[in-house]
This record gives C-alpha cells, structure tokens and sequence, in this order.
C-alpha cells in the first residue's frame, strides 16, 4: 500500500476502530424509536391523534395494528440480537427468554385475527381484543425490562459519577512531581 502525503494515518487507525457512537445510534438507538412508533401504532393503528376523528375504515385501522404487532416483535428481537454482547452476563438469560416468547407470539399472530367473510371476500377484519390485550400487556412490561438492562449496561444512559477537575489536575500534578 502506498502512503499519500499530508495523510494522518495514525488519526485515521483511531477513527475506523472508534464506532461506538455510531454503532449505538444506528443498532440502539433507532430501534428504540421504532419500537416505541410500532406500539404507538400496534395499540391504536395510527400514531397521529386526528386519525381517531378522520379514519373511519375499521379494517384499515385493525390491518395497521396486526401489522405493528408484527413490526413491534421484529424491532425489539433486533434490539435485542443488536446489545445481546452489551449486557451485563446475569441479563443473558433474560434476553433469550424474551427472544424465544416473541418469536412464539409471533408465530401466533395469526390467532388475533376475526374475520368475516362474504365467499372468499373479506367484508371485515376485526381483532380478538381481549388476546391482544393480554399481548400487549406482556409486550410492555418486556420492553420495560429490556430497557432497564439496556440502562444498567450503559447503553442508554452513562453512570458517570461526579467529579472535581481541579482534584484531577492535583493528582496528575502530584504523580508528575513525585515521580521525578
């Protein structure tokens, strides 16, 4: 490999290794929106307040749902696949037990479905409420627990403990000192 002039390689060796920030915008963060998006729309079929005045097609609405469920499921298995290697060792088994009950219900998305059917035309497609409540409700409380472990990873949000900048330069300033 040739080295072009005016080229800092030392800068560009820390910059290709450093992907931290990106790496947890791009496979935390934005997973973490998208799975709040797809709840959002899982639980009412559209996530803008004036769809509840303007949206009348109720089939629509219920196709919008069943659909974010599946959305829902997919964004937080990816999530969880994406900060498996992150978490604390004691939250492993956690996460596979989460990851297994999500593809279960995935895999049984299709028992929410109540449809009415004219010959083989769809006239309605409803949503067997109480089942998808109960759903819902287990959803939640795992995406709760994945975020709390997401947390106490750093993942979220850093636990940095306080600190006085002027001890710090008196303890370097000390090392430097003793030492000589």
């Amino acid at each position: 490999m040739a080295f072009e002039k005016g080229v800092d390689y030392d800068e560009l060796e820390t910059k290709n290794w450093n992907v931290a920030k990106s790496y947890s915008q791009e496979k935390v963060q934005r997973w973490l929106v998208l799975i709040d998006e797809y709840h959002t729309l899982a639980t009412f079929g559209y996530s803008k307040i004036d769809s509840d005045i303007f949206v009348r097609d109720s089939n629509l609405k219920n196709t919008a749902r069943l659909m974010a469920l599946h959305r829902l499921i997919h964004a937080i298995l990816t999530l969880i696949r994406n900060t498996k290697f992150a978490i604390h060792k004691k939250d492993k088994p956690f996460f596979e037990t989460y990851s297994k009950r999500l593809l279960l219900i995935k895999k049984n998305i299709y028992k929410l479905r109540v449809e009415k059917k004219r010959g083989n035309k769809l006239v309605e497609l409803g949503i067997e409420e109480d089942l998808f409540e109960k759903i819902n409700i287990e959803i939640t409380d795992m995406i709760d627990n994945i975020n709390l472990k997401l947390n106490d990873a750093d993942l979220i949000f850093t636990h940095t403990e306080e600190y006085d900048p002027k001890k710090i330069k008196e303890g370097f300033k000390d090392r430097y000192i003793n030492k000589i």
